[in-house]
């Protein structure tokens, strides 16, 4: 237990239930546990973690289903790892009766563990309900784990009236990140001296990356906020100057997160209408809404069509002069720009929905909620002028357009 919660700071109540859960080696333990989250929030290390420090290792299974494809190969390691046999399966029925023989060998728990378990659905779409029920059809001392991203409320719909034990990993607080991140300072750095620095950049990326992108960019960002130091440009204990000289380094690793982001959305075959969602968010955050009506009615796509002159070119530091924000917006609203910029085709409403929740898990929208309102959405967009700039290049959407109109009202 200690050892976990000082490698896991934030998570002592997770890993305390984890464990009363599991008990001793030979009782029972709960015949299904649902451990859910957003990514990067320390679901699969610590399960990882704690059954490699407390179990033996022919007692649990541990699969992430990022990397299997056929079923037989999904059944066939589970019973390998628990076994430490080789075993052929083919179906569902010949995996049950050898798990449990296979459980029948001794007393003690065994584990069925998935990694991003919404995955099993591309096998089949019974498959989870059937694992579910594994303990109770076998009679064997048998617990199934699930750890995924997806919210039970989605996630019950492949269960049916089956209820795991649920264990839900929240958002970490910026201390606990803090100390997290001042776990990588190099040995031979003053432990003070690298705390300033990831506190900055942690503040500075909160809105807009998980945990995981941030062990990402720390390091390259490290040596460059150490290297006017380094070149005696800048003392050491002068940090406004260091961050100075930091920041345009801290806006490019932006950008390039954003696009790796976006192009990992593209991949997966984002259609067109998002990026003109993601383009609507844009403009909601920075655009005041009493400009809304002139903007984005019918009457101004006349004027915008009849009027003849010279559009101005913005570059980020101008439009940062004129334009305050991000700006929190509602989601109604978001969609009411998007429905007036996007007028190929009618995108139903749910699409639309499921969509700014991508957005969401991507950190390309930060959800707020209002404070005198906690029944509304609101969403802020988190990329830079530039790279929407770029955005509205690619599918030949006239952003300057909007933003030229509203700069001069």
């Amino acid at each position: 237990m200690n050892e976990l919660v000082e490698e896991f700071p934030g998570r002592s109540r997770q890993i305390e239930t984890l464990i009363n859960w599991f008990g001793e080696p030979t009782e029972k333990t709960p015949h299904s546990i649902f451990i859910h989250g957003n990514r990067a929030l320390g679901k699969t290390e610590i399960i990882k973690k704690l059954f490699e420090i407390g179990f033996p290792k022919h007692n649990y299974s541990f699969l992430n289903c990022k990397i299997y494809f056929q079923l037989d190969d999904l059944f066939e390691v589970s019973l390998n790892l628990l076994s430490g046999k080789k075993h052929k399966c083919k179906n569902f029925d010949e995996f049950a009766t050898t798990l449990q023989d296979i459980c029948e060998t001794s007393d003690e728990t065994r584990y069925l563990i998935f990694d991003n378990a919404e995955l099993l659905w591309n096998f089949s779409q019974t498959l989870v309900s059937a694992l579910l029920t594994l303990p109770q059809w076998t009679g064997a001392n048998l617990c199934i784990i699930f750890i995924t991203q997806v919210p039970w409320e989605k996630f019950r719909r492949y269960v049916g009236m089956i209820e795991p034990f649920q264990l839900y990993f929240p958002e970490y607080s910026r201390s606990d990140v803090i100390q997290i991140l001042e776990k990588t300072c190099p040995k031979d750095e003053d432990v003070e001296f690298y705390s300033s620095f990831v506190t900055y950049i942690y503040d500075v990326f909160s809105d807009s990356c998980d945990l995981i992108d941030l062990f990402r960019v720390i390091p390259d960002l490290y040596i460059k906020f150490i290297q006017p130091q380094n070149e005696e440009r800048v003392s050491r204990n002068d940090y406004s100057l260091l961050f100075n000289e930091l920041n345009p380094h801290v806006e490019l690793a932006l950008d390039n997160l954003y696009s790796q982001n976006i192009t990992s959305l593209i991949e997966n075959q984002l259609p067109t209408w998002s990026l003109y969602l993601l383009i609507a968010a844009f403009l909601a955050s920075y655009i005041p809404q009493s400009l809304d009506k002139h903007l984005f009615s019918k009457e101004h796509e006349k004027q915008k069509h009849s009027r003849k002159r010279r559009k101005k070119e913005f570059n980020a530091l101008k439009f940062n002069e004129q334009f305050t924000g991000p700006q929190t917006s509602e989601m109604e609203r978001i969609i009411a720009i998007f429905q007036s910029i996007y007028q190929d085709s009618i995108i139903p409403y749910i699409l639309l929905l499921q969509q700014l929740e991508t957005f969401v898990s991507y950190h390309l929208f930060t959800r707020t909620t209002p404070v005198e309102r906690k029944d509304v959405q609101s969403f802020r967009c988190n990329l830079s002028f530039n790279y929407i700039k770029q955005i509205s290049k690619s599918i030949n959407f006239d952003i300057l357009r909007y933003l030229d109109d509203s700069s001069t009202m």
